[in-house]
């Protein structure tokens, strides 16, 4: 008699431990599908700050097209005084 109740109840037990590691397991993974939820969002956030970083460094050291019109424009101011200061130093001379 106890080895029938015990035939009858293995596999409602089976049934019983089946339902808890699906459950664990389906926990864990939903888990781990959120911490590497988590873990892309925190690596796209680090790497906005980094594109930041950068923009602000490439900003601050590079020159923009506008800046290098404005120097070319003064280099040739210059040039063109010191070729004005020369040719009348030349003129004088003669």
């Amino acid at each position: 008699m106890a080895k029938e109740s015990m035939i009858r109840y293995l596999p409602a037990l089976v049934v019983t431990i089946s339902a808890a590691l699906s459950g664990y397991f389906a926990a864990y993974t939903g888990l781990r599908v959120e911490l590497a939820g988590k873990a892309e969002e925190r690596y796209v956030s680090e790497m906005d700050i980094r594109v930041a970083r950068l923009e602000t460094t490439i900003n601050e050291r590079f020159a923009t097209k506008d800046d290098l019109s404005e120097f070319k424009r003064e280099v040739l101011t210059k040039l063109t005084a010191i070729e004005t200061v020369l040719a009348q130093r030349d003129l004088s001379d003669r």
